[in-house]
Parts: structure tokens; C-alpha cells; sequence
């Protein structure tokens, strides 16, 4: 009797255990979905922005505490709209846009990078015609050029013509396009000679027929130039760094992606972006274009020092708008996780070169 009465104690010992195992793992998730932080992300349409992609479709937003919600934009403005409002915690804006924002007097900070690059000026094929295959910026004279004007690439190619002994007021006309799409799609027009594009619709042109005159990268004084920053409230990176922290270590385990699977990152791009696949992966892995998630201080502040230049903008402290310590936090804790892993020690030797 007295072992049967140990044994029934023994069973209910072992029931109260489980219940009590059972019930911490429900409290446990239902706390971790509770603990899941709504952040909302803008977006354009373009490979660019690829590791927002990455990281959403991959899970990685989930795993770093954070309930991401993508949001997408036709242009900046409108995002630099939202973002004030707190409708969006974060988003990639054009460098021109970003370092515009911070000169005006808006709250904002750059804490991260996503595409470098990623731009061309594409011309029609008579425009060279006679011109030998690298006829150069110089073959603009008297052309006129679509271009989306405060844009990345419209700041990099004016100083192209001017080194190529162009003034971009006077020897070439630079046409207004209110975005990308529309630069792409005015190049059907008769009376515009080129356009500025950025990716994809550099290479969708290039497939049409139409000459690549030169890449951004390939611009004096301009390579491997920020396109979009990181971008948020200044208040919200002071008030919720671990938060902010968080999002950069799930680009960086995109960015960690995006080089090892080309084939599987272009199928998710393609989610986002309505273009052939083909020209996605040529897009994406192409020439003179790459997405990484670095601040790129050094670079950043060097393509300012081209918009004072160009005043574009009048001269400011750019440089405390710039905010790499929850790079290096997100980084260094992401390495310390996996220290031989050859692609984040990859992006250490990177951050270490781009000058903090």
C-alpha cells in the first residue's frame, strides 16, 4: 500500500510538472509574440532595397523583436512625411534627400546603408552614333536629358558633365521627371535625347536598345557612392536604440543572404519588384551596384561635400547627423555570434575602410 501511495504521489508530481512545463511554454510564446514590435518600413520599387525584402521574407525582423511592416512609396517626400508623422519607424531615402532633410532643419538621423551605386545615364543610340564606343559625357552637349531632378544620380551626373567640360545649365537641358518610371518611360519621346535612371530601369533601357553613356560609379570623385541611407526620427534612435539595433542585425543576416543565394534572394526581390527575373539578377548582381547595410560615414560625408559644391545645399555639421554606434552595437554582436563566419567578418573589413 505504502509503495502504490508513493507511486500515485510519484504520477501526480509528474503531472503537476508538465501542467506547469506545458503552461510557461504557452505564457512563454504568447510573451515573445507580445514582445513583437510593430515597426513600420518605406520602400521604392527597386532592388535597392533588397535587404528589407530579404529580411522580411527570410524571417529575420521576427527573430530581432520586431513586427515589420513594409510600406511602399513612389518617392521621398511622402516618406519623409510619414516618417514625421510616426507612421513609418524607419526608411531608405535617397542620399540627396536625406542630407537635403537634415540641412532643413528635419529631426532626422542616418544610422544605416542600403543600395551603393546603382545608377546610369542612358542615352539613344544616335546620340553616340559616330562616336567610338567610349564617347563620355562630353557627347551630351546640346542633348536633352530626362532626370529627376534632387535626386542621387542627378547630383552625381552634374558634376560629371561639369568635369567633362559641360555647364549643366547651359550646354545640356536637363528635363523634369517626377520619378523614375517617368524617366524611363520619356525616353519614347522624340524631343528627349537620354535619361537618368536608376535600377532597374537602367538595364530594362539597355535591353530596349538604348546605350548605357556611363554608370555613377564610374563619375571622378564618385565611387562607390551612398544611394539610399538608413533613415529615422532622431528622437526614436535615441529612445529605442535596442529596437533600432535589432533592425540592423536582421540586415546584416540579409545582407549575409543576398551574397550566398543569388538565385533564391532574386525570386523574393521579385515579390516586390514587377520585373523579369533575368534582369533582377542583373540588377541585383551586376555591375557598378551593390546593397550593404554600412552607414558608409567616409563616403556619405564626401557626397555631401559634392552637393556644397554644387549648392546644393549650404554648408552644416553633416557629420553629427550620422549616427554609426548602432551599426557598430548590431555588427559587433552579430560577429561575436559567429565569429568565423567569412561574410560578416567580410563586412567588418568594410565598415573598418569606410571611416566611422
Amino acid at each position: 500500500m505504502k509503495k502504490m501511495s508513493r507511486l500515485k504521489k510519484g504520477i501526480s508530481l509528474l503531472l503537476v510538472v508538465a501542467v506547469l512545463v506545458t503552461t510557461a511554454g504557452c505564457a512563454g510564446t504568447t510573451t515573445k509574440a507580445k514582445e513583437l514590435v510593430d515597426f513600420n518600413i518605406g520602400y521604392l520599387p527597386s532592388t535597392g532595397h533588397l535587404l528589407y525584402f530579404v529580411a522580411k521574407e527570410k524571417g529575420y525582423f521576427e527573430e530581432e523583436g520586431l513586427n515589420a511592416n513594409l510600406v511602399l512609396f513612389s518617392e521621398n517626400n511622402s516618406m519623409l512625411t510619414a516618417m514625421e508623422n510616426k507612421k513609418l519607424q524607419a526608411g531608405a531615402l535617397g542620399s540627396t534627400n536625406s542630407i537635403l532633410y537634415e540641412s532643413q532643419g528635419h529631426a532626422v538621423t542616418i544610422f544605416g546603408g542600403a543600395m551603393t551605386e546603382g545608377h546610369a545615364l542612358v542615352v539613344k543610340q544616335s546620340v553616340v552614333e559616330g562616336l567610338g564606343d567610349n564617347p563620355g559625357l562630353a557627347a551630351l552637349k546640346g542633348k536633352r536629358i530626362a532626370d529627376t531632378f534632387g535626386g542621387t544620380a542627378d547630383v552625381v551626373f552634374r558634376q560629371g558633365l561639369i568635369n567633362a567640360g559641360l555647364d549643366p545649365e547651359k550646354d545640356v537641358t536637363l528635363v523634369s521627371a517626377e520619378s523614375g518610371s517617368a524617366a524611363f518611360a520619356a525616353l519614347k519621346n522624340d524631343e528627349i535625347d537620354g535619361a537618368i535612371l536608376f535600377t532597374p530601369f537602367r538595364k530594362l533601357a539597355e535591353n530596349e536598345g538604348y546605350k548605357i553613356l556611363s554608370y555613377s560609379g564610374q563619375v571622378a570623385g564618385f565611387e562607390n557612392h551612398p544611394c539610399c541611407r538608413q533613415v529615422a526620427l532622431t528622437e526614436e534612435l535615441k529612445n529605442n536604440p535596442d529596437t533600432y539595433v535589432g533592425f540592423l542585425r536582421a540586415l546584416i543576416k540579409a545582407y549575409k543572404f543576398y551574397q550566398e543565394n543569388p538565385d533564391e534572394t532574386v525570386d523574393i526581390i521579385a515579390k516586390y519588384v514587377d520585373i523579369d527575373k533575368e534582369i533582377l539578377k542583373q540588377e541585383t548582381y551586376g555591375p557598378y551596384i551593390s546593397s550593404n547595410p554600412d552607414p558608409d560615414k567616409g563616403t556619405t560625408l564626401a557626397f555631401y561635400d559634392a552637393m556644397v559644391n554644387l549648392k546644393y545645399v549650404q554648408p552644416f555639421d553633416l557629420a553629427s547627423g550620422i549616427n554609426t554606434e548602432l551599426y557598430d552595437e548590431a555588427l559587433n554582436s552579430i560577429v561575436k555570434e559567429y565569429p568565423n563566419d567569412k561574410t560578416y567578418q567580410s563586412l567588418v573589413e568594410y565598415h573598418n575602410n569606410a571611416g566611422d
